[in-house]
C-alpha cells in the first residue's frame, strides 16, 4: 500500500471519529511522576462528559497502581475515573489525542490524530535544555507546550519546534501549590510527623552521583540532629532497585532504619507537592522541584555533588540558577550550619528566589487553564469553563518580583 493511499486512509479514519460526540484521550505516564505532571489536566478531563479518557503505562510497573490509588483519593465529586489500557492494545485504537510528558521512548499508535508532549522538568537535565543533537522526535507532535518562555525560544531557535507547534502554557503541576490547595501541618501529621516541629524536605535527583548516592544517609542524619523533621522524597527511579537506576542500592531499606526516630518519613505520593508545602527548608543537589519550591519562597539549601553536572547531562546555565537563589554547601558540617541559619533568616535570599522562579515558570497558579485550553484546541471542543484566566486574575505575586 502506497504511502499516499495510507494517508488518505489516516485522514478518513479522523474524519469518522470527528463525527462521534466523545473525544477519545490517551494519557501516556512512563512512571508515576508523569500522572503528577499531568494529574491536572486528568482531573479536569474527568469531569467533562465530552471526553473520554484512557491511561497507558511505561517502563514502571507501579503506574496502574498509583492512578488506582490517585482516583480513590482525589477525584472530585461526579468525576468519571480514566480506564487503563495497555500499550498493545492502545496501538491500534483510534484516539483523537495523546498527551505525554516524556517525548522519549513514547507508545506506538497507528491510529491518533494529534499529540501534545507537556515537559516533565524544568532543570535542564539530559539535554532537554536544547536537544538537538538527541533523537526526540518533536516533529511527531501536533504542540508542544513549555513551562517557560526561556526553553521554548531555545527549542524555536534551533529549529526543533515551529512556531505552530509551540505553545507557552507554564507548569499545571504548580498551580494547587502556589494557590495554596494543601495544608501543611496537616501534611505533616499525615506522614506521622510533629505539626509544630520545623520540618527539612531531601529532594535529591535521580543519578548515581546525586546528593543521595554521596551523602543521602549523612544528610537525613543532620538534618535529625539539627532539631528537624525530615521529609525524604526520592525520584521515582530512585526507588526502583536495580543496576541501571540506582546501583542496585534499595533506598527503602537503607532509609528504614530512620523510621524509628519518629521524625523521618519516607514520601510515596508521585506528586512531590504536598510534601514541598509542609517543608520550611528543603535540601536538593539540582533537581525541578528545587525550582519548584523556590515558588514558596522558602529557604533552599544546595548539597553540592561535583560529578552530577557531568553525568546528568545538565545546562551549566540552570545550575548558576538555581544555586544564586540558594545556599550551596559542599559537607555535612556546612549543611547542619546553613539549615540553622535558614529558620533564623529565612527571609534571605528571598528576592533571588522570587526572580529565579519567575523565570522558571510562566504565570505560575494559572496553567492548567491554559493547557485545557490547548488541548480543547486540538479537540475541537469549547473549553467553556476552562478558559484562561485574564493575566491579572489569580496570578501569584510573584509576578512583581521579576
Amino acid at each position: 500500500m502506497s504511502s499516499a493511499v495510507k494517508q488518505l486512509l489516516r485522514e478518513a479514519d479522523h474524519r469518522v471519529a470527528r463525527l462521534a460526540k466523545v473525544r477519545r484521550i490517551l494519557i501516556e505516564a512512563r512512571t508515576p511522576v508523569y500522572l503528577a505532571i499531568l494529574g491536572p489536566l486528568l482531573e479536569a478531563f474527568s469531569r467533562d462528559p465530552r471526553v473520554s479518557v484512557f491511561v497507558t503505562g511505561g517502563d514502571s510497573p507501579a503506574v496502574r497502581d498509583t492512578l488506582e490509588a490517585s482516583a480513590a483519593r482525589r477525584a472530585p465529586a461526579g468525576a468519571r475515573a480514566p480506564a487503563w489500557i495497555e500499550r498493545e492494545e492502545a496501538e491500534w485504537t483510534r484516539f483523537d489525542l495523546l498527551i505525554n510528558a516524556d517525548p522519549w521512548g513514547t507508545v506506538t499508535l497507528k491510529r491518533c490524530r494529534d499529540r501534545i508532549n507537556f515537559f516533565h522538568g524544568v532543570a535542564g537535565k539530559y539535554d532537554l535544555d536544547c536537544p538537538s543533537g538527541l533523537p526526540a522526535g518533536f516533529d511527531t507532535y501536533s504542540r508542544v507546550a513549555f513551562a517557560n518562555e526561556d526553553r521554548m525560544r531555545r527549542y524555536l531557535d534551533a529549529g526543533i519546534v515551529t512556531s505552530g507547534q509551540a505553545r507557552l502554557v507554564g507548569y499545571p503541576k504548580l498551580d494547587a501549590l502556589v494557590n495554596g490547595a494543601f495544608d501543611p501541618a496537616g501534611v505533616r501529621r499525615s506522614l506521622g510527623l510533629d505539626p509544630e516541629r520545623p520540618t527539612a524536605l531531601f529532594g535529591p535527583t535521580w543519578s548515581s552521583a546525586s546528593a543521595l548516592h554521596i551523602a543521602g544517609e549523612g544528610i537525613v542524619t543532620t538534618l535529625l540532629d539539627g532539631g528537624f523533621n525530615v521529609i525524604a522524597k526520592l525520584h521515582d527511579r530512585s526507588l526502583q532497585t536495580s543496576e541501571r537506576f540506582t546501583d542496585g542500592i534499595d533506598w527503602r531499606a537503607r532509609l528504614s532504619r530512620f523510621g524509628s526516630t519518629g521524625a523521618f518519613a519516607l514520601a510515596t505520593d508521585a506528586d512531590c507537592s504536598p510534601y514541598l508545602s509542609a517543608a520550611d527548608l528543603m535540601v536538593t543537589d539540582h533537581s525541578s522541584i528545587g525550582f519548584e519550591y523556590l515558588t514558596l519562597d522558602r529557604p533552599l539549601i544546595v548539597f553540592d555533588a561535583p560529578d552530577l553536572a557531568r553525568v546528568a547531562r545538565i545546562n551549566p546555565e540552570k545550575i548558576a540558577l538555581l544555586r544564586s537563589a540558594a545556599t550551596v554547601v559542599r559537607d555535612l558540617p556546612g549543611l547542619a550550619v546553613a539549615a540553622q541559619d535558614a529558620l533564623r533568616d529565612p527571609a534571605g535570599l528571598s528576592r533571588q528566589r522570587r526572580q529565579v522562579a519567575g523565570e522558571m515558570f510562566f504565570r505560575p497558579g494559572t496553567a492548567t487553564a491554559r493547557a485545557v485550553a490547548t488541548c480543547y484546541d486540538l479537540l475541537g471542543l469549547h473549553t467553556e469553563g476552562w478558559a484562561a484566566p485574564n493575566d491579572s486574575e489569580g496570578e501569584h505575586e510573584l509576578e512583581a518580583a521579576v
